[in-house]
């Protein structure tokens, strides 16, 4: 037994695609030529545009996001250099606090679950499994 079954539908619109194909070969040779240039042609202007182009313009978008303002475009810059101290001043106040979050008196939760007896001799049904 085949671990994939064909699907008569396509393996009737697969056959028709060949027919049409091998036709077109037979009465028309360069017109298919001209067909399978210009398909490829298309295909490849496509994957030109999405990876030089569209691509590459929203991983610029997204690293300038990240990276914050250029040095010298003027408040902006002035702007988040102060954003950059304020950040370093938070962190030095957390680490000099005494002890880590975790000592400071926090306890798990105890767990909720209950165990349930049940008939453990029962053999169990392995088509449904």
């Amino acid at each position: 037994m085949s671990r994939f079954p064909v699907n008569p539908f396509l393996l009737v619109i697969f056959g028709l695609a060949v027919i049409g194909l091998g036709y077109q070969l037979v009465t028309d040779p360069f017109g298919f030529l001209m067909y399978i240039l210009v398909g490829t042609a298309v295909a490849a202007g496509l994957y030109l545009l999405f990876t030089r182009v569209l691509m590459k313009r929203s991983s610029v978008n997204q690293f300038q996001k990240t990276a914050g303002p250029k040095a010298g475009s003027g408040r902006d810059a002035a702007s988040y250099k102060k954003y950059q101290k304020a950040v370093k001043q938070q962190n030095k106040n957390k680490s000099s606090q005494k002890g880590s979050p975790r000592t400071a008196g926090r306890r798990r939760k105890d767990h909720n679950l209950t165990v349930i007896e049940g008939r453990k001799n029962r053999k169990k049904n392995r088509a449904l499994f």
